[in-house]
């Protein structure tokens, strides 16, 4: 057994351990069947429909005498051909490439060949990320990756997930989803990265040290000028030191990373955004899921100014779900389910019926 394979089986073991111990930090979808069966249960009655449970994580909701059935997440939308090609990163990149739609840059490579990563890394020495060609939810992901044993530590891990690798540019900016149903953008969040405001007088730096002592109070995790901050910042041509006018705000982390790790961090919207978007970048995402083929898309784009398209500020579609999980498009602490998933919900009973019509 040679060094590299013995590293992958250990670290395999150790991910194992850790998530049946429930020590790994992440909530998966299988953490959520309460949530999602009570939204729907939510959802059934707003519709004056009937829910029932067939198993613990699939139910039955019925609205006329047209039922569809759900599993957690997974809604009766998109067919498994499609949904093989919209977990294939990187035959979408190519698929959307080809079109003319913004992506990053990347390169596919393999955990024994590692060279055309290495070389890439050195084309784009702010930071890249490694990640399976297959996979979803942020598992095998590591940003923010630097040097060459950064590299190899990170396709370990993704290696975990599949046979192929990708590795891509570290693009500047915040995430969006964008939910595309039936050909047009219904929704939109983002993941607001933390901010400081400036007073003329503080650096950055300063700000951020206020900023955690207020934190501290609240028992938040603290905000921590590292690798993503710098990255960050240096995109707004900023750094630690910079002073800010008062009254200008800037973003000081892009990465929703509490526990400081740039592995496997999975995205957290925070914010509704779908008026913000603007019509070209609503238009890409909407083309992005004909590509595609797909009838209920979460198209993640990442850009510094949702206002403006993506080519203006290097911003890109980063990749796409089918099977989008509708706990990204509200809050559930105020609201008891997503008011997206009522014409969702219609789209699917619709497309039944229409079946059920043909049928006879």
């Amino acid at each position: 057994m040679n060094t590299l394979t013995l590293q992958r089986l250990l670290l395999r073991l150790r991910k194992q351990w850790l998530d049946w111990s429930g020590r790994s930090g992440q909530t998966y979808f299988f953490h959520r069947v309460t949530e999602y069966r009570d939204m729907w249960r939510a959802i059934a009655a707003a519709s004056g429909g009937r829910f029932t449970e067939l198993a613990d994580d699939l139910w039955e909701v019925e609205v006329d005498s047209t039922s569809t059935r759900i599993h957690n997440h997974e809604l009766e939308f998109d067919n498994p051909v499609v949904m093989s090609l919209a977990g294939n990163k990187a035959a979408v990149h190519r698929l959307l490439g080809a079109a003319g739609l913004a992506i990053p840059a990347y390169e596919v490579f393999l955990l024994t060949r590692l060279e055309p990563a290495y070389e890439f890394l050195r084309a784009h020495p702010r930071g890249c990320v490694v990640k399976p060609v297959k996979g979803y939810g942020g598992q095998g992901v590591t940003t923010h990756v630097q040097s060459p044993e950064e590299l190899k530590r990170a396709a370990l891990l993704a290696s975990l997930y599949g046979y192929e690798l990708m590795i891509e540019e570290q693009i500047p900016g915040e995430s969006y989803r964008l939910l595309v149903l039936e050909g047009k953008v219904i929704h939109a969040v983002c993941r607001r990265g933390p901010r400081v405001r400036g007073d003329g007088q503080s650096s950055i730096r300063q700000l951020v040290e206020a900023d955690n002592a207020a934190r501290r109070g609240q028992q938040r995790p603290a905000l921590d000028i590292d690798r993503d901050c710098l990255f960050t910042l240096g995109y707004q041509q900023l750094s630690p030191e910079s002073v800010l006018p008062a009254g200008r705000e800037c973003v000081v982390k892009s990465v929703n990373d509490p526990v400081r790790k740039l592995a496997e961090v999975r995205t957290v919207y925070t914010e509704t955004v779908t008026d913000l978007v603007c019509a070209s970048i609503r238009r890409e995402a909407e083309q992005a899921a004909r590509l595609v083929g797909s009838d209920f898309l979460g198209v993640d784009v990442i850009t510094t100014d949702p206002t403006v398209p993506l080519a203006s500020v290097h911003g890109v579609i980063n990749e796409v779900n089918t099977t989008p999980a509708l706990h990204h498009h509200y809050d559930a602490s105020r609201e008891p389910f997503p008011a997206v998933a009522i014409p969702t919900l219609n789209a699917i009973l619709r497309r039944k019926a229409s079946v059920a019509v043909r049928a006879h």
